[in-house]
């Protein structure tokens, strides 16, 4: 059986056509105010590409509706009879950056390039 070189890919990450088929949860928490705010998953706009959750909050497109700085932390949470958390970003939190980096690299449809994406700032 043929073994493929290098590290298995990573999980996938949540996209956002997936958290608004699925009605997952999105919590917002702004450490400078402390406060927390739930967004349900279906008033997520439509995007047509293939965008991860996660890529929305590191570009700060989630702020918080008081301070309208970007959120500190995003929670996705399924909710079910029991309330799972299926991804986590946070600032501060190790390897936020290399996550992404390692979902785009073995992402089929997106291709994304890494160098790029942080030149167009």
């Amino acid at each position: 059986m043929h073994r493929p070189f290098g590290p298995p890919s990573p999980p996938r990450l949540v996209t956002v056509q997936s958290a608004r088929r699925h009605g997952l949860l999105l919590r917002i928490a702004c450490e400078p105010c402390g406060r927390t705010q739930s967004i349900d998953g279906a008033a997520l706009p439509v995007i047509p590409r293939a965008i991860a959750v996660g890529e929305l909050w590191f570009a700060g497109r989630f702020r918080c509706a008081a301070c309208q700085r970007p959120a500190s932390r995003l929670e996705l949470i399924e909710r079910g009879q029991i309330q799972k958390t299926l991804e986590r970003w946070g600032l501060g939190e190790p390897f936020v950056a290399e996550r992404l980096r390692r979902h785009w690299r073995h992402d089929p449809y997106d291709r994304r390039d890494w160098p790029a994406w942080f030149r167009r700032g």
